[in-house]
């Protein structure tokens, strides 16, 4: 008897929390899946869905010119069918700032002078003329 008060008290106990026992965090949570299922978002345009149903925005907000790189990037990276190790190199590489980009590259070719300066044994007046015609792109004459 008392096994049988106790099933008909666990059913009764599930029954009352469906569809109406949901806390209105859960019942807007499963509005904003139930609009975006509708709408047929995936992946990212889904999440931001979400977010912003959630976060009670109406429409769509503009994206920081962050996200929006960081958007065209992914899109690429989906256009060139990459993943893993190859979309992950090229995402870090794709959202860094241009001004990133030409001091790493500016430093790699200082670098690089350095190198053949070192390998061509220069030093004083004639090191300094080589990396300057180097960096410069110059072609450099060996005398």
């Amino acid at each position: 008897m008392l096994r049988c008060a106790l099933a008909v008290l666990f059913l009764l106990t599930g029954y009352a929390h469906g569809a109406e026992g949901l806390t209105p965090q859960q019942q807007r949570v499963r509005a904003c899946n139930t609009q975006a299922k509708e709408k047929g978002l995936e992946k990212r345009e889904r999440s931001r869905f979400i977010t912003d149903c959630l976060n009670g925005r109406k429409g769509k907000r503009p994206l920081t010119p962050i996200q929006a790189k960081n958007e065209a990037c992914n899109q690429e990276a989906d256009h060139r069918r990459l993943d893993g190790a190859a979309r992950r190199g090229f995402m870090s590489e794709c959202v860094k700032p241009d001004q990133v980009k030409e001091e790493t590259a500016h430093g790699t070719r200082v670098r690089n002078c350095n190198r053949r300066a070192d390998g061509r044994k220069l030093d004083g007046e004639d090191r300094s003329r080589f990396i300057h015609g180097c960096l410069d792109g110059a072609g450099v004459v060996d005398g």
